[in-house]
């Protein structure tokens, strides 16, 4: 750590309204490893890693214009909390139960159960939490990473563990060949300025769907509250909604077999319009399909005629300031795909995944650069905007918040033992989020993880569309 404070020079990273939205949010995955790595060369590597992503040091502001921003001051340093422990529960034996985080010790499971970022230190917000935790007789290790989502989007916090776990890989070998932790590491640069999004363009709104400019044109009360709280106030307030919430996170997984089997069985029923339909767009399509009936079976979709399916997309490859950036900060955005209700709920199983794959397919084509700069100019033209466009996807129940985690590389973060046996989201954040991951290496697929209220979890799991998920 010493050579971390050697370098640390003060700074200040404005935030944007992609990252106010998120302020009180924390991103958080498991990293499960076969085998484990020695600790030093693991804490070592991670303080040289924070040497590139030093904001996750500083401590998160709100200016009076209820902007926020990061100051990272030498002198008043908010340090990612970092714990390396061991624990008596052999690898296999969380193995043999699908790595089910209840057979660890409490002070591990419970301080993951929240999208809250870990702790509230006085004023502060802490910006990231580590732990390491290593099984029984050195059998493997998990590694817990929780990073607030201001800082970091889903790309980021997936590049900041891949330079760790890099870095480590290279000292191990350095260590094993000659004795020593240091080596040579490679370089890499990292875009961490929010300013790269700005553009002087004259955005209009002609791009976007009618129900996003609802949102953004009813603005309300609980909106300019909200963008108003600091961070750590809505962090709190967060907390405690969902610690009497009774969302729960279910983890699924869907095979190679099972996936082309769905795509045979739409590819009849594929709208003539469309040349291709994607992975993601079959697989959330399925997720649409079964979170419909679901809560149409709890008395949740009375009087709704549309079913909406809220796709989470990346704009880095869609804007030019972007490519081959390395930009680290939230440059995520929603495009809705529209479904009618009643072919969902009544059409055969082909029939009605097709509709909704197209329905999601001509969706995603429609997310251009011009959609991506008006987005982001409606997000920025107020401290609200965020907020406004947050509660807008997630409040309503006819709404699917749809997140495709399967292009990040999870499994590339190899800290010098292998590629993790599986990675998970710790928790989700809304009810009917749905988030669809890359399978583990041993089986292949997909990993499904959904949000849902324990009935909706019944009335899903004895949908006669269940049959593809195991």
């Amino acid at each position: 750590m010493d050579r971390f404070l050697d370098t640390l020079k003060p700074q200040t990273l404005h935030l944007d309204g992609y990252d106010d939205g998120s302020s009180f949010l924390s991103i958080a995955f498991y990293f499960w490893y076969e085998k484990a790595v020695p600790s030093d060369v693991l804490e070592t590597a991670f303080y040289r890693t924070l040497e590139e992503f030093p904001i996750l040091a500083g401590r998160i502001k709100t200016g009076n214009d209820s902007r926020s921003f990061v100051a990272v001051d030498k002198n008043r340093l908010n340090m990612p909390e970092y714990t390396d422990s061991s624990c008596n529960v052999h690898f296999q034996t969380l193995k043999d139960a699908d790595f089910d985080v209840r057979l660890l010790p409490v002070d591990y499971s419970s301080a993951c159960k929240t999208p809250v970022p870990p702790a509230i230190i006085g004023d502060c917000i802490r910006l990231a939490e580590f732990h390491v935790l290593r099984m029984k007789d050195n059998s493997g290790m998990c590694i817990f990473a929780s990073i607030s989502h201001a800082i970091l989007d889903g790309t980021g916090y997936c590049i900041f563990m891949r330079r760790w776990a890099d870095i480590s890989k290279c000292m191990l070998v350095a260590q094993n060949q000659q004795g020593i932790l240091d080596m040579n590491i490679p370089e890499r640069v990292y875009q961490h300025d929010r300013s790269i999004l700005e553009s002087d363009k004259i955005c209009g709104s002609d791009a976007l769907e009618p129900e996003l400019l609802e949102m953004f044109n009813k603005s309300t009360t609980a909106a300019k509250w909200i963008a108003w709280f600091s961070p750590e106030l809505r962090g709190r307030i967060f907390r405690y909604l969902m610690s009497v919430s009774d969302v729960r996170n279910y983890y699924f997984q869907l095979s190679s077999a099972a996936f082309e089997h769905l795509v045979q069985l739409i590819q009849p029923f594929v709208d003539s319009d469309i040349s291709h339909l994607s992975a993601n767009d079959v697989i959330s399509a399925l997720a649409t399909v079964l979170f419909a009936q679901a809560m149409h079976k709890a008395g949740r979709l009375e009087g709704e005629a549309v079913y909406l399916t809220n796709i989470i997309a990346d704009a880095r490859p869609r804007l030019k300031q972007l490519a081959g950036a390395n930009y680290t900060g939230n440059a995520v955005l929603p495009k809705t795909a529209v479904s009618m209700l009643e072919p969902i709920l009544q059409d055969s199983i082909p029939q009605a995944l097709a509709t909704v794959s197209c329905s999601i397919r001509r969706a995603v084509d429609g997310l251009d650069e011009r959609y991506c700069e008006q987005m982001g100019h409606m997000i920025n033209r107020n401290p609200c905007g965020y907020v406004d466009l947050v509660l807008g996807i997630t409040k309503m129940d006819n709404t699917l918040v749809a997140i495709n985690h399967t292009r990040f590389g999870y499994y590339e973060a190899d800290f010098g033992s292998g590629s993790p046996a599986l990675v998970r989201p710790a928790f989700l954040i809304f009810e009917n989020d749905f988030v669809i991951m890359p399978g583990r290496p041993s089986v292949g697929g997909y990993e499904l993880a959904f949000t849902m209220v324990p009935e909706v979890a019944r009335n899903m799991m004895e949908s006669e569309y269940w049959q593809y998920i195991h």
